[in-house]
């Protein structure tokens, strides 16, 4: 007879079957399992995925900025021209310069895996590169959790983390970006007039290919819903790593499971009360040519020196931080109820 795990799976149970009429064939069989490992998750994490990443160096990453003189026509040195008379002395004036700085964060986590198991897992396959590959995934989702929602002033276990895009186009540079869908704390169903504002709040916003909208699977199904109901479609488009999403007037809409669906808005409707408890999600507007992540250490995988015969470890580090380097490269709607 042929060998067990050759047979067809069809074949196998009809043999199985046959076996088990009379209650005791189940114990001739070897359990055949599966070789395939099934992450118990729903991720998409797309920010990390696509966002721009540079080179780091130093302790932050540092940007000069400039505000820039009014249009006002006049005489007044504060001005960025005036128009005079050919007797007129000329005024000196200049803009006015800053320095902005984004401190480098460092995100860890360590796993470990038991010489027994591996051992025993050695006809399975390498149990140590499955434990590595699965841990890399819970990683990345925690880094593409702070990319997002990032903000010191949490507390706890968020003191030492990078602040987030939420966090960088609402309060820290000093800029509003948000677009609430009303001044309030009660969410409101999303209008496609509010999303054309966002997006034309976004410095650089007349050239599509270089903006992306990052929202939650809820977010997304929103919008559809909006582009249905007035008869328009998304288009297809490639963004970075050859990946074809779908878009909105030209603006890749990049999906994210770490975008909340349950935002809380402050009681003044201008800015979020809490990250949990609410009912509303956010769309993120943001242009790639001034938010990106300056990376001190890419994502880095080190196998620890076995001071246990009972263990091998490795650790998983990254140093870096989300940047916005000019206030008006993004923008986030708001408030959007879930329907």
């Amino acid at each position: 007879m042929s060998n067990w795990n050759q047979l067809t799976p069809s074949r196998r149970e009809m043999i199985q079957r046959t076996l088990d009429v009379s209650g005791e064939g189940a114990t001739l069989l070897q359990t055949y399992i599966n070789r395939t490992i099934q992450q118990l998750t729903i991720r998409e994490l797309g920010l990390s995925a696509v966002i721009p990443r540079k080179a780091g160096q130093g302790d932050k990453e540092y940007i000069n900025v400039r505000t820039p003189l009014g249009a006002v026509s006049g005489t007044t040195a504060n001005d960025g021209g005036a128009w005079v008379q050919d007797t007129t002395s000329i005024l000196a004036a200049t803009g006015t310069y800053a320095q902005k700085s984004f401190a480098y964060k460092t995100l860890v986590t360590r796993g470990k895996v038991t010489r027994k198991l591996q051992a025993t897992g050695r006809s399975y396959g390498d149990i140590l590169a499955m434990e590595l590959q699965s841990k890399a995934e819970d990683f990345n989702q925690v880094l593409e959790n702070s990319f997002i929602n990032g903000d010191t002033a949490r507390g706890g276990n968020h003191a030492h983390e990078c602040l987030g895009y939420l966090t960088l186009l609402t309060s820290y540079l000093g800029v509003n970006q948000m677009n609430t869908m009303q001044p309030n704390a009660v969410p409101v169903a999303m209008t496609l007039n509010k999303l054309d504002e966002t997006i034309d709040m976004v410095k650089g916003s007349a050239n599509r290919s270089d903006l992306m909208i990052v929202c939650s699977r809820s977010g997304h199904r929103e919008l559809n819903k909006l582009l249905q109901s007035n008869q328009q479609f998304n288009d297809v488009v490639e963004v970075a790593a050859g990946f074809r999403v779908r878009s909105y007037d030209g603006v890749p809409i990049i999906q994210s499971t770490e975008v909340s669906d349950d935002y809380l808005m402050h009681s003044n409707g201008t800015s979020i009360g809490a990250y949990t408890g609410g009912t509303s999600t956010a769309m993120f507007v943001i242009n790639k040519r001034y938010a990106y992540v300056s990376e001190l250490t890419p994502t880095t995988v080190m196998p620890l020196a076995k001071t246990d015969s009972q263990f091998d470890q490795f650790d998983m580090f990254w140093d870096g931080a989300p940047v916005l380097s000019n206030v008006y490269g993004g923008a986030v709607l708001m408030n959007i109820a879930m329907s």
